[in-house]
């Protein structure tokens, strides 16, 4: 792994619709001391790219009236990291990384949560992708070589450090994002070149190291989680396909909305104080 690389294309006819980008990264190797600076990113064209080499990267904008926050991220390798993987998660979800919106009505009107847009979790849409790492537990490299001949997926799963820490940890980080169910096989760890699983002296066992999750209810769906057979690299890419509704806002109507609604909160209000006395 020699680096993150975020890239972003933006159809002509939506460019204008896009505001307020900023992005920002995350350093975790080595304790959060290794990496390189990431500043604000203006979009330029219909582009926008940033490099680092290990943690996430982050990319939120504006579309129309809803926030979108794009994670890239590269967790913590080896089989018995499950609890530093999880910690990693954490700080880049908690992390106070982006820009604070302080205009109060724009804050209620983009983000969710009372957030002020400074954190990944108050934007209303969020994808999160890349390396994570997770392994398959409790397995022997042979095991789980036989059931990806048989096509036993399942069995696999059950084993995935993954779901296993957003099954059993009430505090995981990852528990608020959904994952479409996995239909393919493991995408690490191949000899480049070939579709044979590593075949080094460290024989690795296979595991769904690169992964998609999302959130948003209601406000994003999932189409499509595939992996694609190219063999350039160890690891196969995959690839989701999303349908998501994003919202414009009219002040005059949502003003209106507003006031009729603390119209009736104040008679509730006033009703309960009467039945009160």
């Amino acid at each position: 792994m020699v680096g993150l690389f975020s890239c972003i294309f933006v159809k002509a006819s939506n460019r204008l619709r896009i505001s307020a980008v900023h992005a920002a990264e995350i350093k975790r190797g080595m304790g959060g001391l290794h990496g390189n600076k990431v500043k604000e990113s203006p979009l330029l064209s219909h582009i926008i790219s940033l490099t680092f080499q290990k943690g996430a990267l982050i990319i939120r904008f504006q579309f129309d009236d809803s926030s979108i926050c794009l994670i890239n991220c590269h967790l913590a390798a080896g089989q018995t990291q499950t609890l530093h993987r999880n910690n990693d998660v954490m700080a880049i979800l908690e992390a106070d990384a982006l820009p604070k919106e302080r205009d109060i009505t724009l804050c209620s009107n983009l983000f969710v949560g009372g957030g002020d847009g400074s954190m990944i979790l108050d934007h209303e849409i969020c994808i999160l992708n890349g390396d994570l790492n997770y392994r398959i537990d409790t397995m022997s490299r042979e095991i789980v070589l036989k059931a990806i001949q048989n096509n036993n997926l399942s069995k696999l799963l059950e084993r995935d450090q993954l779901l296993v820490s957003k099954r059993k940890n009430l505090t995981f980080g990852l528990k608020a994002f959904v994952e479409c169910p996995i239909t393919f096989a493991p995408t690490y760890k191949y000899d480049v070149g070939s579709d044979t699983y590593d075949s080094s002296e460290k024989h690795r066992a296979p595991a769904w190291c690169d992964r998609i999750l999302y959130r948003g209810p209601g406000k994003i769906k999932q189409l499509d989680y595939r992996r694609h057979e190219l063999r350039v690299s160890d690891h196969r890419p995959v690839t989701g396909t999303f349908k998501i509704r994003v919202k414009s806002i009219v002040p005059s109507k949502r003003e209106k909305v507003w006031r009729e609604c603390q119209q009736k909160f104040e008679a509730v209000k006033r009703k309960l104080a009467q039945e009160a006395k």
